[in-house]
């Protein structure tokens, strides 16, 4: 009996010489003979034909190569025509000589028309990007001229806008805060006919586009913030003469000053006190004796603010505050008055207005009177003993507290820059605190008040401690 291995090759042997039976028996001997390849090679003949004839038409009339490539393309579509394959797909093939014959031919159109048309619309988009053209040299033409015009007029021209508060600013300080000769033109462009133009044609000369700006010699020196700066550093009119040369034969200063009084400090409306009373009359004091004038300390202050950072300088030293957190508008309608303004604001918004008032305030009295606190020592069986030392690497005073309720803990306290801190030398346990900044001689008493707080007991049967008994200011009035 032959083996299973041995019966399947004799089975496989069977099957494949029954398929190459019916194979070589049926149509696919005579492949040749079928539809599908006949059709085939008539298309691809049909390809040929085409591409040789309209090569050939290439050679003979190299003018009317669009002319005879164009039938041939439409005679070969025409006669072709799609048959289905086993069912499923389906293959181009040329039509039969009977439909041929019933078909008619489609008029072609001439290649010329269309390209008349195309070349019509491509003229008139031609000709309006020309007239465009011209417009916009014109109107350049036309800037350059006035400009050029408008320089003329004076060495300092001022470029701005009727609504601009800024422009408004710089206007103010070069108007009227100054007396210039020549005195600056001012050009206001949202009135003018060709602003727009002046303004681009300015932010393409100078690089600043915005409004105002201010020209000297035709060279931009910046706008309303940079005027107000030099303004306040007192380089504006130096500036001027600098850029301006010969052209500006004077520059001096009005009579406004922005110097604050030590009795206008009192609030951020600082207005002059003399005309506070205009009917006051004052006594006749001819006959009665002379007095002698006590020595007075000059009080004038100055405030700088830019970028919503307060800088106030007195007699007593500099101080700064940084006040960028707060939205709020500072402005000096008057050249003695700061005005503190806050748009669209709620309730806890317009709430800030006063403390930022106070803090100018504050600063104001810091740098012409300074702050004096002082503190008293409190205990009732075991005396507080202090001892003040500096730091020779920081320059802040040092306080150490011994012996408070007895304990042997050493409390230490380092205090704020630009505080100064002695014993009072009239008066026993008493400290006396001193400095031009409110916020830094307030918090170092707090330090101090602090760390001696009595914990774990009775606070109203131990009130030892170190408490605040006296605030004014160093230079009493």
């Amino acid at each position: 009996m032959p083996s299973p291995r041995r019966v399947r090759l004799i089975a496989l042997a069977v099957i494949a010489i029954l398929i190459l039976t019916f194979y070589y028996s049926g149509e696919g001997s005579s492949i040749q003979n079928q539809q599908f390849y006949k059709s085939t090679l008539e298309a691809m003949k049909a390809k040929e034909d085409a591409k040789q004839a309209a090569k050939e038409a290439l050679k003979v009339k190299p003018v009317d190569v669009e002319k005879a490539a164009v039938p041939v393309a439409n005679v070969a579509t025409e006669e072709m025509e799609e048959i289905p394959i086993a069912g499923r797909t389906k293959m181009t093939v040329p039509k039969k000589q009977e439909a041929l014959g019933s078909a008619q031919a489609v008029p072609v159109p001439a290649s010329g028309s269309g390209s008349e048309v195309g070349s019509g619309s491509s003229s008139e988009s031609e000709t309006k990007k020309t007239e465009e053209k011209e417009e916009e040299e014109e109107e350049k033409l036309d800037a350059k001229t006035e400009l050029n015009d408008i320089l003329k007029r004076s060495p300092i021209i001022i470029f701005s806008k009727s609504y601009c508060p800024y422009s408004k600013k710089a206007k103010h300080i070069l108007l009227e805060g100054y007396t210039i000769s020549p005195k600056p033109f001012v050009v206001e462009l949202d009135q003018h006919p060709i602003g727009a133009d002046l303004q681009a044609l300015l932010a393409q000369n100078t690089g600043r586009r915005t409004v105002p700006n201010i020209l000297v010699n035709g060279k931009s020196i910046g706008g309303g913030d940079d005027i107000a700066a030099l303004d306040q550093s007192d380089d504006l009119a130096s500036t001027l003469k600098q850029y301006g040369g010969k052209w500006i034969s004077d520059i001096t200063r009005g009579p406004a000053k922005h110097e604050l009084s030590d009795a206008q400090s009192r609030d951020v409306q600082i207005r002059s006190t003399n005309n506070s009373n205009p009917n006051f009359d004052p006594p006749d004091i001819d006959n009665s004796p002379p007095r002698p004038t006590p020595p007075t300390q000059s009080r004038c202050v100055k405030v700088h603010i830019r970028s919503r950072i307060v800088t106030v300088e007195g007699p007593r030293g500099k101080l700064v505050k940084d006040l960028s957190h707060v939205a709020v508008t500072f402005g000096r309608p008057e050249p003695q008055v700061i005005s503190i303004e806050l748009h669209h604001g709620v309730r806890k918004g317009v709430a800030t207005l006063r403390t930022v008032r106070t803090l100018i305030n504050n600063l104001i009295i810091g740098v012409t009177r300074g702050f004096l606190y002082k503190m008293r020592y409190v205990y009732a069986h075991f005396p507080i003993n202090v001892n003040i030392e500096k730091n020779a690497e920081t320059g802040r005073a040092e306080i150490e507290i011994r012996n408070f309720l007895g304990e042997k803990y050493v409390r230490r306290v380092t205090a704020q820059a630009g505080v100064e801190i002695v014993t009072s030398p009239n008066v026993k346990d008493e400290l006396q605190l001193s400095g031009n900044s409110l916020e830094g001689v307030s918090q170092s008493a707090a330090d101090i008040q602090q760390i001696c707080r009595v914990r774990n007991k009775d606070i109203r049967k131990f009130l030892d401690g170190l408490y605040v008994s006296e605030r004014g200011n160093i230079i009493e009035e």
